[in-house]
C-alpha cells in the first residue's frame, strides 16, 4: 500500500483474491474447452493441408499451414504465460517490471492473432471474388486500419504500466472504484476488426447467394449443389458468430454486462479457431464442388437429352461447366464459369 501527496490510496490485489477467485476458475474452464476444440480443428486442418500431393510445390498451402501453425503456437505461449502469471501474482513472487514484461508479450500476441485472423478471413472473400480489385482495395484498407489501430492500442495499453512501474494488477483507488491499469484502450481495435469481418462475411454471403442461383439454375439442385450450399452456409454462420463475439466483447468492455475478462480470453482463442475452421470448410467446399461438377459432366456425357447435337440447333442457354483456379492455388474454391457451347460466345463469369 502506498500514499502520495494527494492522499490517494492504491491497493493492489491479485486475480486470486476473494470474489475474483470464482471468476478465474470459470474463465479457465471456458478457455480450456475452447482451446480443446482449437486443438482438434488445428490437427484436422494440418492433416488436410499435408495429406494432399504436391504440398511442397504449393505456395498457398504452405502459407496457410505456416500461418495456422504460427497462430496455434502463439496460442500455446499465451496460455502458458497466463497460467504462470496467475500463479506468480498469487504468490507475490514476481517484481512489477517482470509482470509487465509478461503482460506485454501477451498483449502483443493477442493483437497479432486478431490481425492474422482478419487477413485469412479477407483472403477467403478475395478468392471467392476472383481477386476483384475493388474487393482487394476495400479489404486492404480495412486490414491496414486494423493494424494501425492494433499498434496504437498496444502502446496505450502498455504505457501506464511501464511509465509508472506499476504491475498489471487489479487496483482500487480511494478504496472504492475498481479499475485495471492496462485496460485504458481495449476498444480502439474493435471498430476496424469488426468492420473487416463484417465486410468479408458479407462478401462471402453475396458470392454464396450467386453460387446458389447458379447451381439451382444449371445443375438442377443436385445433391452436390445442396452440400456445397450447406458448407457455404457454415462459412457464413461462423463469420457471423465471430462478429457477434466482438460485439459482446465491446459491450462487456463498456461495462454494460459483466464478464470482460472471460470475453477477452474467449475472443483471443476464437481468433485462432475461426481461421482454422475456414481452412477446413474451404477444403470441404472444394471437394464437394469437384464432386458436383464431375456428376454434372457425367450426366451430359450420357447423350443429348433432346436428340440435338453440337452441329444442330442446340439451345443457346445450355452451358458447360469448367473450373478456374488461381495461379498455383490449390486452396482456392473453384469458381463456376458458365460457357456457351458455341466457341465464339461465352457466358458471364461468376
Amino acid at each position: 500500500m502506498s500514499s502520495d501527496s494527494s492522499n490517494t490510496t492504491i491497493v493492489y490485489v491479485t486475480v486470486f483474491d476473494s470474489d475474483l477467485y470464482g471468476l478465474t476458475v470459470y474463465d479457465n474452464l471456458i478457455v480450456g474447452i475452447i482451446y480443446g476444440v482449437y486443438i482438434v480443428l488445428y490437427v484436422t486442418s494440418a492433416h488436410i493441408l499435408l495429406r494432399k500431393p504436391g504440398f511442397a510445390s504449393s505456395r498457398p498451402r504452405m502459407i496457410m499451414f505456416g500461418t495456422t501453425t504460427f497462430m496455434f503456437a502463439m496460442g500455446i505461449i499465451a496460455l502458458v504465460l497466463e497460467i504462470a502469471l496467475g500463479f506468480q501474482q498469487n504468490q507475490y513472487v514476481w517484481s512489477p517490471y517482470r509482470v509487465n514484461v509478461v503482460f506485454a508479450v501477451e498483449a502483443t500476441i493477442t493483437r497479432l492473432m486478431y490481425i492474422l485472423s482478419d487477413i485469412i478471413c479477407a483472403w477467403r472473400a478475395v478468392v471467392l471474388w476472383n481477386r476483384d480489385k475493388r474487393v482487394i482495395a476495400t479489404l486492404l484498407i480495412l486490414i491496414l486500419g486494423t493494424t494501425v489501430a492494433g499498434g496504437y492500442e498496444l502502446g496505450v495499453t502498455l504505457r501506464p504500466s511501464f511509465e509508472f512501474n506499476t504491475p498489471y494488477y487489479y487496483s482500487i483507488q480511494d478504496g472504492s472504484v475498481p479499475e485495471t491499469t492496462g485496460d485504458s484502450g481495449p476498444l480502439i481495435m474493435v471498430g476496424p476488426t469488426l468492420g473487416t469481418n463484417l465486410v468479408s462475411t458479407g462478401l462471402i454471403a453475396w458470392k454464396a447467394w450467386q453460387h446458389r442461383v447458379s447451381f439451382r439454375k444449371d445443375l438442377h439442385e443436385g445433391s452436390g449443389s445442396v452440400m456445397v450450399e450447406r458448407v457455404l452456409a457454415l462459412l457464413i454462420e461462423s463469420g457471423f458468430i465471430y462478429c457477434c463475439l466482438w460485439v459482446v466483447y465491446l459491450i462487456s468492455a463498456l461495462g454494460v454486462i459483466p464478464g470482460f475478462i472471460v470475453m477477452e480470453h474467449v475472443l483471443f482463442f476464437s481468433s485462432g479457431l475461426y481461421p482454422t475452421l475456414i481452412i477446413i470448410l474451404v477444403a470441404m467446399q472444394k471437394s464437394l464442388i469437384e464432386y458436383s461438377t464431375c456428376s454434372t459432366r457425367m450426366q451430359f456425357a450420357n447423350g443429348p437429352a433432346l436428340g440435338q447435337t453440337r452441329a444442330g440447333n442446340m439451345p443457346r442457354h445450355l452451358y458447360s461447366i469448367r473450373r478456374e483456379y488461381a495461379s498455383g492455388s490449390d486452396m482456392r474454391v473453384p469458381s463456376m464459369v458458365f460457357m456457351k457451347t458455341s466457341d465464339e460466345e461465352k457466358g458471364p463469369s461468376l
